[in-house]
């Protein structure tokens, strides 16, 4: 199968529409709210620069590899979060030496979703058809995820997307977040594995 682009998805509940420029509101609010933000990157809402980044950042995920990118979720025409598979550096990939190297048959996700979808299944929801959308439509091998050690909720989400815990790391930041010293877990399941469970 030949995926050139991103497809608009759909769950129950979600229509996932490709992240696009007049979508940036939505991803800068959930950036700057200390919710969102307290157990991810450094543990503080970003700054309108850092959120306007971050907005970049994940529309151009969509131009690392066929198929892979950001999605806009709305439920019943309201924003819900974003889901996004994003291509894996080979582990050797050094920056700024030549073009990037990537791993073309793994993927990583993660997401965000808005405070007040919180508790009603959403954001496993949305994880959930990245997941099955990596391995179904995009023929992927193996998709991953991380977040904090403390992050009950996103990991509560990627078991319930799937993937199994297979390693804690500790990583040195220089404006550490609170909790960090509990270290980061990485989660992951593989198509096979995926195939057997569903």
């Amino acid at each position: 199968m030949t995926i050139k682009g991103q497809a608009t998805l759909r769950t129950a509940r979600l229509e996932l529409v490709p992240l696009r420029a007049e979508h940036r509101e939505f991803t800068m609010k959930l950036d700057m709210d200390p919710e969102v933000m307290k157990t991810v990157a450094f543990g503080r809402p970003f700054t309108e620069d850092e959120a306007i980044q971050v907005h970049t950042w994940l529309m151009e995920s969509a131009q690392k590899l066929p198929g892979l990118g950001c999605w806009a979720g709305f439920s019943q025409g309201d924003f819900v979060g974003w889901w996004i598979l994003a291509a894996c550096p080979a582990p050797d990939a050094s920056e700024g030496d030549g073009p990037e190297r990537l791993i073309p048959n793994k993927t990583e996700y993660g997401f965000r979703v808005s405070p007040k979808y919180w508790g009603r299944g959403f954001a496993k929801e949305g994880a959930r058809e990245m997941v099955r959308h990596a391995f179904q439509d995009l023929e992927l091998d193996e998709v991953i995820g991380e977040t904090m050690t403390v992050n009950s909720a996103s990991r509560a989400v990627m078991a319930g997307s799937g993937l199994k815990h297979v390693d804690t790391f500790f990583n040195k930041y220089d404006t550490p977040p609170a909790g960090i010293e509990e270290g980061e877990v990485r989660y992951k399941v593989t198509r096979d594995e995926w195939r057997v469970a569903a």
